[in-house]
């Protein structure tokens, strides 16, 4: 569930609907118990909820249950989501929190005015928002001015959560959000990849706080690691703005995905890890994948911070917990690609046919636990094996190709592809 979308909702009835058709949504098929348990709501209050939800979706979803048990499925998708966003259109703290984003600078009571709610209302919500900067963000508001205040790389991390990370916003905002997430951009190559959407989206953030006069400060002690981070970027894009910036976008732009690849991770280390150890030869792939972390960590904390956890810790321990919770994503993320095969079809036959082969080779690979997509829709295909399917005579089989009949039985596909596999 996503936390900060959760904590911006002011209306106790809103927050539950939302978070109990979330549950519905990810689930489908669900026992009470477990909605119980899941949302934290008792079950009385959970069966007049859905009760209500039912009436206002109307003919949009499908509710059904008997308080044992639900069963939950679109309708209208359409309909419901356009219904599930005007749950939002009173929700005044989103409206607030936007027009912090774009400068806005009011006291209290002309805060009060703008957004059309009470002063008590006002006071309730702004502790709601105060409460989620402070624990999350370690930034805060200014009692007087209602401005962000603190380290500029915690109110910059806040403010890309929030336009980018939530999964619904206000209608009378989604238009003004819209252009934020519009725009591609194109890089030369260059020895990184970067992910074009992250690239996209930290750039608008940080032109947003450069055109209200807000930079991350200059990192005059780490002069050598700064120009290495910001001439990696110069290679592969031509933009006006201070190293520090170029610095930072470089680090929150990096595609994770290449860096499954261990001649990757070791040539990330030698160019910009901090310390002397950065020559050393790591034969294991957990130490140099924890290497390759504890680099990256590094980076980030001297040239915008730490990423953010959900859960409390103390800050001595962050850096800890951090390289802990990444390297256990990392392995599930090196587990998932290893059972990852990008196919591309050089097939032969009627459009039927073709289309038959290829979900025959998927169902066969999927029973075998392998997992296939598209090679022709991947960005970068990294470390992923590649195989080629055809149905076309050869007289020698290439390595990482399939070699099918021109027309190929059910049982010819699934015994080759066990052969493969």
């Amino acid at each position: 569930m996503h936390t900060l979308f959760h904590q911006l909702i002011f209306t106790t009835k809103t927050k539950r609907w939302l978070i109990l058709l979330a549950t519905l949504e990810e689930e489908e098929h669900v026992i009470a118990q477990n909605l119980i348990e899941q949302t934290g709501f008792g079950r009385r209050t959970i069966l007049e909820d859905l009760k209500a939800i039912k009436v206002y979706f109307s003919d949009s979803i499908q509710l059904i249950g008997d308080g044992k048990g639900y069963h939950f499925s679109f309708l209208d998708p359409k309909g419901y989501y356009r219904m599930k966003q005007a749950l939002l259109d009173e929700e005044k703290l989103f409206l607030f929190v936007d027009q912090l984003a774009s400068g806005k600078c009011l006291d209290n009571q002309q805060w009060v005015a703008s957004l059309g709610i009470s002063n008590t209302g006002f006071q309730r919500m702004k502790r709601q928002l105060q409460t989620v900067l402070t624990k999350h963000y370690g930034i805060k508001l200014r009692s007087k001015t209602n401005q962000l205040s603190g380290k500029e790389a915690g109110i910059r991390q806040f403010l890309y959560d929030f336009y980018f990370t939530l999964p619904l916003y206000p209608t009378v905002l989604q238009e003004h959000i819209r252009p934020l997430h519009q725009g591609k951009a194109t890089f030369k190559e260059g020895p990184w990849h970067l992910d074009p959407m992250l690239f996209n989206q930290w750039l608008k953030l940080i032109q947003l706080r450069i055109d209200q006069g807000y930079f991350l400060p200059d990192q005059g002690i780490h002069r050598d690691l700064q120009t290495a981070l910001v001439q990696a970027l110069d290679q592969q894009v031509n933009l006006a703005l201070p190293d520090p910036e170029k610095a930072a976008l470089f680090l929150l732009s990096l595609d994770e995905n290449q860096f499954l690849n261990p001649s990757t991770q070791q040539a990330f280390i030698q160019a910009f890890s901090p310390t002397k150890e950065s020559y050393m030869v790591v034969h294991e792939p957990e130490g140099l994948a924890y290497q390759l972390f504890d680099t990256l960590l590094c980076l980030m904390e001297r040239f915008f911070q730490l990423p953010p956890l959900e859960e409390e810790i103390q800050e001595s321990r962050k850096k800890d917990v951090l390289l802990a919770t990444f390297m256990g994503q990392f392995s599930a993320q090196k587990k998932r690609y290893s059972n990852t095969i990008a196919v591309s079809y050089d097939l032969t036959g009627p459009s039927a046919l073709k289309h038959w082969i290829k979900t025959e080779v998927e169902a066969a690979g999927n029973e075998r636990g392998l997992h296939f997509i598209d090679a022709s829709l991947a960005n970068h295909l990294g470390v992923l094996r590649q195989i080629r399917v055809t149905n076309q005579a050869q007289q020698l089989n290439s390595t990482g190709e399939i070699q099918l009949p021109t027309f190929p039985t059910k049982e010819v596909i699934q015994r080759v592809l066990s052969g493969y596999s």
